[in-house]
């Protein structure tokens, strides 16, 4: 199987073929330029060195006079000062009269490109002469009569040229290599930097964990919204559009500021203060929802946040089924508890034969369970209410917390909502007696209800150490509670539902005299109704 490439290995090389493309791309424009104006400041030097040789007046006496010796001395002593490869005079007849090789002096000029100059003109050439293929420039000479009577040539071999444009392309090509070597070594840099960004992962893992991250959020059944540090919008899944969707928020959501959006939301104090806020309930657009919001941290860094949401109905109802079903399993429970232990004491007047004492027991225990059911069943028209309280009080005796009900007004059925509000109302109410009387001597509570003209009337008082003022002004704040972490949310959830019935709560406490929560809330009545 044919071995993957890494990552870091495909970015490193990838990176510094563009830098060997860039340089080397810079390198031949560079280079051809150099050697254009190398080469035109050349042409303009050798053409300046010829037009100051014709007009010296050396030169001009010893050609009118075809005075060769003078010419050879004074064109090699030019020759060593402009650094020229030759400086040639020579007569209208293009025979030189001087020349670097004393040999060829007298012979007609090779290269055969003198003639424009012999006809008056100043002009560069390159062509091939007895030295070899060279750069040269011409300049007429004349005499003091402005008769032309000579031209001067001077040039330098193209292998000079080329060896002055070699020498000044040295810093380029050491560039040239020091920039790949930079090159090479940022490569590597920067391929090790983006292998960090990405956790170390590869782009085929990063998108299978993307994948995998996309099908797990989808397949939540709360809504969730992430927002980066600015509070710009970066994700929403689809339960949360859904959600958003019924509090009329539509449209395209990424990008947009989470206050635009659902200004109930509190990411930004998340994300500045770098603590999550845990279980809020709020209301937008007619929806109550329950809120988790926690900062996102990447390395210790906070780098944006996370809000789930539900509909707080949902939530209740799911929670009420739960808060019914452990109150049938705890009735049951203090039920069998309490029942074994009568069959217990059955069970040993049996085996003392004492079979008279054990008739009284029977009937004596027959008869206070029948009473107390058939009282509260003929008050209680609801048949769910009831069953709840004969449970609650069955586990609060198992816990050794009496529970006296008053009951002494009927109290009609009503809707299934209704019921599961109420039982909430008076479950919570109920737990904190309970958890108020656990370490008192007396552990009792009372219950008195009644009904009349459409209003239910709740009072239940126990028996505990009673609530200072202080806690009374807190005692319903979601969050709060003198019991640990992760609590307080049942008393807040009591008052809530009160004032959503439209009803009434008054709590009445003294340190040391036990506490009292009075309820009145509109009953609507509902005789033909089917419970499940």
């Amino acid at each position: 199987m044919k071995q993957k490439i890494n990552l870091r290995t495909q970015m490193t090389a990838l990176v510094f073929i563009v830098v060997i493309l860039a340089v080397t791309t810079t390198f031949v424009m560079i280079g051809i330029e150099t050697s254009n104006n190398i080469k035109s400041q050349e042409r303009d030097r050798v053409l300046q060195t010829a037009k100051l040789i014709a007009v010296d007046p050396v030169v001009m006496q010893a050609t009118d006079e075809q005075d060769s010796a003078t010419l050879q001395k004074f064109t090699t002593q030019a020759m060593g000062i402009t650094d020229a490869d030759f400086v040639v005079v020579m007569n209208m007849d293009s025979v030189r009269l001087s020349h670097p090789d004393t040999a060829e002096i007298g012979k007609r000029f090779a290269g055969g490109d003198e003639t424009p100059a012999i006809q008056g003109k100043e002009f560069v050439s390159k062509a091939k002469g007895t030295l070899g293929l060279s750069l040269r420039a011409f300049a007429p000479v004349y005499n003091e009569q402005g008769d032309q009577v000579g031209v001067v040539a001077v040039g330098i071999t193209m292998n000079e040229l080329n060896e002055i444009i070699r020498s000044n392309r040295l810093p380029l090509y050491l560039a040239t290599v020091l920039s790949l070597v930079i090159g090479l070594i940022g490569a590597v840099l920067l391929a090790r930097k983006i292998k960090q960004i990405m956790h170390g992962m590869e782009p085929d893992e990063i998108a299978a964990l993307l994948s995998e991250r996309i099908a797990m959020l989808e397949s939540i059944k709360d809504g969730m919204l992430a927002v980066d540090t600015n509070g710009k919008i970066q994700m929403v899944n689809t339960e949360g559009k859904r959600l958003l969707e019924e509090m009329g928020i539509k449209g395209e959501l990424k990008n947009r500021h989470v206050d635009d959006v659902l200004p109930v939301t509190k990411l930004h104090q998340v994300i500045a203060w770098n603590k999550p806020l845990i279980g809020r309930q709020v209301e937008h657009n007619g929806l109550t929802l329950v809120m988790n919001e926690i900062p996102i941290q990447i390395k210790g860094k906070t780098e944006g946040a996370i809000a789930t949401f539900l509909d707080r109905t949902e939530y209740n109802h799911l929670n009420e089924k739960l808060t019914d079903t452990m109150l049938y399993a705890d009735a049951l429970r203090a039920q069998t508890h309490d029942f074994m232990n009568k069959l217990h004491v059955i069970l040993g007047l049996l085996e003392l034969e004492d079979y008279d004492q054990l008739e009284r027991y029977v009937k004596n225990v027959a008869g206070k369970e029948r009473s107390a059911t058939i009282a509260m069943i003929h008050h209680l028209k609801n048949p769910i209410l009831a069953g709840f309280l004969l449970g609650k009080k069955s586990y609060m005796a198992e816990n050794g917390v009496q529970l006296e009900v008053d009951c002494r007004d009927t109290i009609p059925n009503t809707s299934e909502k209704m019921n599961q509000m109420l039982i909430t109302i008076l479950g919570n109410l109920m737990n904190n007696a309970v958890d108020a009387v656990d370490q008192q001597p007396e552990k009792r509570v009372q219950l008195s209800m009644k009904y009349n003209d459409g209003q239910l009337f709740l009072e239940l008082t126990d028996t505990g150490k009673g609530i200072s003022k202080e806690q009374q002004e807190k005692i319903f704040t979601q969050g709060y509670s003198t019991k640990g972490n992760d609590r307080g949310f049942g008393l807040y959830q009591v008052e809530d539902y009160v004032h959503k019935l439209g009803g009434y709560l008054v709590l009445t406490s003294e340190p040391g005299e036990g506490t009292t929560f009075s309820v009145q809330l509109p009953y609507d009545i509902q005789e033909d109704v089917t419970n499940d």
